[in-house]
């Protein structure tokens, strides 16, 4: 009762609005709560029974003042996804809620993610019994980067994300080549694809990747001419090789010389990096070493 008095006492009735359509739909019983309230914001509970086996919790904080030009603070929880497929599905509702900043958005936002989850079938979904039980599938994918302006900058973009996503990478410089190599567990992220890739995209079947190079590409990770941050509009994916890279740090700069030692020392120190060269980076420079 004094719940309900908040409410209709709040100076923001989009936020009025969308709670009595939240409960007018969600109205099974745990599916949506006013978990609580004040003169400042309001926490929502929602737990969407139409998605499958009833696995996601969404935590929802509305600014009352700012909403809904300010976008909701999100937080996924669910005791049958790791951690890691958490922290995708998390990034990957907050990028949506990015796009529909400005509007009301969180019962768009339910219906997107009973939509997304539904997408795949239980035995899509790995539980941590699941998971136990089998061997990590690691892979690594080749980028090709046009050029680096700020390398202080854009290692430290790139550390960033790599940490976020639970990847692994080495960065290489080589006379006036940029190469990328990005390494993580297929099983990690398997359940959060993301979609609209270009074709090339569409060839590497890890969903890290799709998630790692949709950041790379739409995230300022750079600056250009005159300082201002940038985008990378000139990566190229050279394609993707099974095997996973030992890579000491998160992010292992590595700059090669053409004395022949460290090249070749390099490029032969592992199998996994000998077919990567002779797929991808010789293709590339246009040498035999």
């Amino acid at each position: 009762m004094e719940t309900t008095r908040l409410i209709c006492g709040m100076h923001n009735d989009d936020i009025v609005d969308e709670i009595q359509a939240l409960s007018a739909i969600l109205c099974e019983d745990q599916e949506f709560q006013v978990q609580s309230i004040n003169e400042k914001e309001v926490m929502l509970m929602i737990h969407p029974h139409q998605i499958k086996n009833h696995l996601i919790t969404l935590t929802v904080i509305l600014d009352i003042k700012s909403y809904p030009v300010s976008s909701p603070q999100l937080s996924v929880q669910s005791s049958r996804l790791s951690r890691a497929e958490l922290h995708i599905l998390d990034t990957l509702i907050k990028e949506e809620a990015y796009k529909l900043q400005g509007q009301v958005t969180i019962l768009s936002l339910v219906e997107w993610l009973v939509r997304y989850c539904n997408r795949y079938e239980e035995k899509t979904i790995p539980t941590a019994e699941s998971l136990a039980g089998e061997a990590k599938h690691e892979y690594t994918t080749i980028v090709h980067l046009h050029h680096i302006r700020s390398k202080i900058i854009y290692v430290k973009t790139l550390s960033q994300w790599f940490r976020e996503l639970d990847l692994h990478g080495v960065l290489i410089s080589y006379r006036r080549w940029i190469f990328l190599m990005v390494s993580g567990e297929k099983n990690n992220l398997q359940v959060f694809s993301v979609a609209k890739t270009s074709l090339i995209d569409q060839l590497i079947r890890c969903p890290w990747s799709q998630l790692y190079l949709k950041r790379h590409r739409t995230q300022n990770v750079d600056i250009d001419s005159v300082g201002r941050p940038c985008k990378e509009r000139m990566l190229t994916v050279l394609g993707q090789v099974e095997g996973r890279l030992d890579a000491v740090g998160v992010l292992d700069e590595v700059e090669l010389n053409d004395s022949g030692k460290d090249w070749s020392t390099y490029w032969k120190s592992r199998s996994i990096l000998v077919s990567i060269y002779q797929k991808f980076i010789q293709p590339q420079i246009g040498q035999k070493k």
